[in-house]
C-alpha cells in the first residue's frame, strides 16, 4: 500500500525568495511545517518497513483474503436462541413479529436470516468499514512493538488510546461497549487507555433532542404533556444504545427516568454482528487447525454475546427484567441495594420510564468508598447467580449508583438489558468450584470443571492439577491481571532474581504448549456472560483496592 500525507508529494521543491519580512517568517514556518511532515513520514515509513519486514504484513495480509473468502463463501447462520443463556421476553404476542425495517421484536434466529439475506451490500460495505478503521490501528500497534518492544508501545499509549476510542466511537454501539467493558480493567490497560475509554460509560454524542422527542410521542402514542407534566430539555446521560432525560409523571408527579433508543440503532447492531460471527467462524477455523485439542465453541461464544446485544435493545423486556429482580432480591433479604421502579404502561420496546435516582457513579467516588460500596456490590451479585440463578450480566461504574437518599439503599443497580439466567445444577457446581479453588484443592476442582464441561470426564488429571495449580493459585491471590503476571514471573524465575532467566522462559512456554496440545478444555457459551459481568466488578474493586482478590472475597 502507497502511504498518503497530508502534505503531500514529499520531494523537495525550491522555495522561492521571500521579499518582504513577513513572506520570510511564512517561508520559514512553512519549512519547519514540512520538515515535521516529512519527519513523521520517515518515521511511519520506518515502522511499515519493519512490520512488512518481519513478515506481520504477509501474514495480515493473507488473514484478510481468508476472512475475505470466507465471508464471501459460507452460508450464513444467526445464533440459535435455543443454546443461550440470555434471559428474553417470552410475550406471545411479540414472537415471530417484525418492525418496519424487518427485524424481530424479539430474537428469532430464522427473521434475522431473512433480513442478512436481503442485506448483503450493506453487510459488505460495513465489513469494509470495519476492516478499514481496524487493521491500520493493528498495524501501527504491530509496528510499535516491532520497533522497541512495549516500552515504545508505551510511549505512544496516549495517542493509541484516543485512535482506539475514536475508531469505536466511528463503528457504533457493538465496540462503544468493548470499550466500556475495558475501561474499568486498571490491571489490563495503562492509566491513558482507561481515561480515554472511560469517556466511552456517558460520554457518547447525544442526538437531537427534537427527535427523541417525537420517538418518545410515537411510542407513546400521544402528546408528551398526556403523560408527563415537565421533562428535561436536554439528556441527563447518553450512552450507546440510548439517552435518557428526567421527568415527572403527570398522573403522580412522580420523578423518572425517561429511556429513549436512539433511532437505526438495531440496524447497526445487526449489521455488526453480521461481521462478528464471520470474524469468530475465521478464528474457529485457525484455531481447530493449529490447535486440534481445544475444543472451545468461539463461534457459540460469540452467538451469547450477539443475543444479548439484541436483546438489549428490547426495553419491554429490560422493564421485566428489571422488575423481576427487584422481587427476586427483597425476597432473598439483599440489604443496601435498590432496584428502581419501573412505571411498565408507559414502557414499549424502545422506551423505558423508570423511577429517578439521585446519586454518584461508583467510578467517580473516592476509594474508599468504592471498597465498602463494592462489596455490596458483590455480595448482590452473588445472591444473583448463586442463589436465584438470575443475574445482571453488564455490572459496569455506569450501572451503579451510590445513592443520595439511603432510605432505601445504599447502591442503586441500573440497567437491566442483558440479564442471565444459570440452571441449579450448575449453580451447586459453581459453589463448590469456589470452595475448591479457594482452598486451592485441584483434583477436586478437576471434577468440578468437569461438571462445569471446561473439561472432559475422560481428562489426563497428572498433567492438568499441576498446571491448575500454575494458573490457578497466583490469581487467587488477587491483585489482578497485573500481579498476576508478576507472580507467574516469580513462579518461573523470571522476575529478575533468578539465575537462570532463559530456562524460565522455556518452562513457562512448554506448560502453555502442554495446555494447548494435550488438555482439551473448553469454555461454555454462559462463560461470555459470566466473565463479562465478573471481570467488570473485579476491574472496579481494583480501583479502590488494588490488591482485592475476587476469589477470596466471594469465599462463603
Amino acid at each position: 500500500h502507497k502511504l498518503k500525507y497530508p502534505g503531500g508529494t514529499l520531494s523537495r521543491s525550491k522555495d522561492p525568495l521571500a521579499q518582504t519580512p513577513l513572506s520570510r517568517t511564512r517561508t520559514v514556518n512553512e519549512r519547519i511545517r514540512r520538515h515535521k511532515v516529512s519527519a513523521n513520514a520517515v518515521e511511519e515509513a520506518s515502522i511499515v518497513d519493519r512490520v512488512r519486514n518481519s513478515g506481520i504484513a504477509a501474514t495480515a495480509t493473507a488473514a484478510a483474503q481468508a476472512v475475505s473468502t470466507a465471508v464471501a463463501m459460507r452460508k450464513l447462520e444467526a445464533p440459535d436462541l435455543k443454546k443461550s443463556y440470555i434471559v428474553v421476553d417470552k410475550d406471545d404476542e411479540r414472537m415471530g413479529k417484525i418492525d418496519e425495517a424487518g427485524l424481530p421484536l424479539i430474537y428469532d434466529k430464522e427473521l434475522i436470516e431473512k433480513y442478512w439475506n436481503k442485506q448483503s451490500d450493506a453487510l459488505n460495505k460495513r465489513w469494509t468499514e470495519f476492516l478499514g478503521y481496524s487493521v491500520p490501528f493493528l498495524t501501527k500497534v504491530a509496528g510499535y512493538l516491532i520497533q522497541g518492544g512495549t516500552d515504545e508501545l508505551a510511549k505512544h499509549d496516549a495517542q493509541l488510546a484516543r485512535d482506539a476510542r475514536v475508531i469505536m466511537e466511528k463503528l457504533g454501539p457493538t465496540y462503544i461497549k468493548l470499550g466500556q467493558t475495558l475501561s474499568v480493567r486498571p490491571d489490563v490497560l495503562p492509566q491513558a487507555a482507561l481515561d480515554e475509554l472511560a469517556i466511552l460509560q456517558d460520554g457518547v454524542k447525544p442526538f437531537p433532542t427534537e427527535v427523541a422527542f417525537e420517538q418518545i410521542e410515537r411510542e407513546l402514542g400521544q402528546p408528551l404533556g398526556a403523560v408527563f407534566s415537565e421533562i428535561s430539555e436536554d439528556p441527563v446521560a447518553a450512552a450507546s444504545l440510548a439517552q435518557v432525560y428526567r421527568a415527572k409523571l403527570a398522573s403522580t408527579g412522580e420523578s423518572v427516568a425517561v429511556k429513549v433508543q436512539r433511532p437505526g440503532i438495531q440496524e447497526t447492531v445487526s449489521k455488526d454482528l453480521y461481521v462478528l460471527r464471520r470474524a469468530a467462524e475465521v478464528y474457529q477455523g485457525l484455531v481447530e487447525r493449529f490447535a486440534p485439542q481445544q475444543k472451545t465453541d468461539y463461534v457459540a461464544l460469540l452467538n451469547e454475546w450477539a443475543v444479548g446485544f439484541y436483546t438489549e435493545l428490547d426495553f419491554t423486556n429490560e422493564g421485566k427484567n428489571q422488575m423481576r429482580l427487584k422481587k427476586l432480591l427483597e425476597e432473598e433479604g439483599v440489604e443496601d441495594v435498590y432496584v428502581p421502579h419501573v412505571f411498565q404502561e408507559h414502557c414499549t420496546r424502545r422506551l423505558l420510564v423508570s423511577e429517578w435516582i439521585d446519586g454518584v457513579k461508583l467510578s467517580q467516588c473516592e476509594p474508599d468508598d468504592v471498597r465498602e460500596l463494592i462489596e455490596i456490590g458483590q455480595e448482590c451479585f452473588l445472591v444473583q447467580l448463586l442463589q436465584v440463578g438470575f443475574f445482571h450480566a453488564d455490572p459496569h461504574p455506569g450501572n451503579l449508583l451510590k445513592m443520595t437518599d439511603t432510605s432505601k439503599g445504599k447502591v442503586a443497580l441500573l440497567d437491566f438489558g442483558l440479564m442471565a439466567s444459570v440452571k441449579q445444577d450448575d449453580i451447586d457446581v459453581m459453589v463448590n468450584a469456589l470452595v475448591h479453588l479457594a482452598n486451592k484443592d485441584y483434583p477436586s476442582l478437576v471434577d468440578d470443571f468437569i461438571g462445569l464441561r471446561i473439561l472432559p470426564p475422560d481428562c489426563d488429571r497428572s498433567k492438568v492439577i499441576p498446571l491448575m495449580d500454575k494458573a490457578l493459585s497466583p490469581y487467587v491471590k488477587g491483585g489482578g491481571a497485573k500481579k498476576y503476571e508478576e507472580e507467574i514471573r516469580k513462579m518461573y524465575g523470571m522476575d529478575g532474581t533468578g539465575q537462570n532467566q532463559i530456562g524460565g522462559f522455556q518452562a513457562m512456554t512448554q506448560d502453555a504448549l502442554t495446555v494447548l496440545n494435550d488438555i482439551p478444555f473448553s469454555i461454555p457459551p454462559y462463560f461470555a456472560l459470566l466473565g463479562r459481568a465478573i471481570v467488570t466488578l473485579e476491574g472496579i474493586a481494583l480501583s479502590g483496592n488494588p490488591d482485592y482478590g475476587i476469589i477470596t472475597e466471594a469465599y462463603p
